[in-house]
């Protein structure tokens, strides 16, 4: 039988239709770049914590400059915090206050506000103020209650987390702190388990030692027994307990606290702010910066995952 012209054509059109829907590629999803920060404001500073408006003003030059996705602050007092969700208007803080014990009474700044952790992140993150949480970190009767603030980001599937624990070398203060550091760990691990994980803190504790170690992942060595890689490790993306071509071991950083003050002429300089990450994120850039109102230097880090 002779095949009508456009019985032809129409089986043309089928094959092509065929090998076109095989011959299209899968369209893989693009990895989202930001940049991310942790920044202790000091507002329970004998010096800086007395400080008006100044404080949180530079922070929103900071911001404006850099746009970042989010910046986990610490010792961010709620007024302050109330004048960064003003003045940034592309911007959400959300604040998180810290008890005294558990009596319930909220610890101060140096100045009429309330003490505690905050998240400021961009807006166009996603509609995500129902997701943020702050989690108890057990810490022992007597000393301040301190807290882990959590904000979960559902349209990028990834959770910023800010810490502070507690301060102090008796040996009170010290357990306190290591408690701290396994509940937060132990927090991570489950409400955020599913979830790209962001933790910036002030530790107080150096990256060598039994508080950081909780983080650290297990191959940065030196006793780490954690999961989580650092933005600020002079090793970049490589987890490793070696030595980068004389430098000092990966498990460092930039310092982060007092880097100019000198005591006896020898600097108290040290790195106690960091942000660790789950290790699937790349780190492309971090640098510690300065701050003329805070004892701390804000930390950042350009990241993609």
């Amino acid at each position: 039988m002779t095949r009508k012209p456009l019985d032809r054509l129409a089986v043309l059109i089928a094959a092509t239709l065929v090998v076109a829907s095989v011959a299209v590629p899968s369209v893989a999803h693009a990895a989202v770049q930001f940049q991310v920060g942790t920044f202790n404001m000091a507002g329970g500073h004998d010096e800086h914590g007395p400080k008006g408006e100044e404080a949180p003003e530079a922070l929103v030059g900071s911001v404006n400059d850099r746009n970042p996705a989010f910046i986990a602050l610490q010792e961010a007092c709620r007024d302050w915090s109330t004048y960064l969700d003003d003045r940034l208007p592309n911007y959400t803080v959300k604040f998180d206050p810290v008890v005294k014990d558990r009596d319930g009474l909220v610890a101060q700044c140096e100045h009429p506000s309330d003490f505690g952790n905050a998240v400021l992140y961009r807006n166009d993150l996603g509609p995500d103020l129902a997701q943020a949480e702050g989690h108890s970190l057990d810490s022992p009767v007597g000393t301040e209650q301190r807290e882990m603030l959590c904000v979960r980001f559902e349209a990028n599937n990834f959770t910023a987390c800010s810490a502070h624990l507690t301060s102090g070398d008796s040996d009170e203060e010290i357990a306190a702190r290591r408690t701290e550091a396994f509940e937060a760990r132990e927090i991570l691990a489950t409400t955020y388990a599913d979830s790209t994980r962001f933790l910036g803190g002030d530790l107080n504790a150096p990256p060598v030692s039994d508080v950081t170690d909780v983080f650290y992942h297990t191959d940065y060595g030196f006793g780490a027994t954690g999961g989580y890689k650092e933005v600020n490790s002079p090793c970049g993306n490589d987890i490793d307990d070696g030595f980068p071509v004389g430098g000092p071991p990966c498990r460092s950083g930039e310092t982060t606290h007092d880097d100019w003050i000198f005591e006896e002429g020898s600097p108290s300089a040290q790195k106690i702010d960091f942000i660790f990450v789950t290790p699937s994120v790349s780190i492309e850039s971090a640098d510690a910066t300065s701050a003329i109102h805070s004892d701390h230097d804000p930390l950042w880090a350009d990241v993609s995952f």
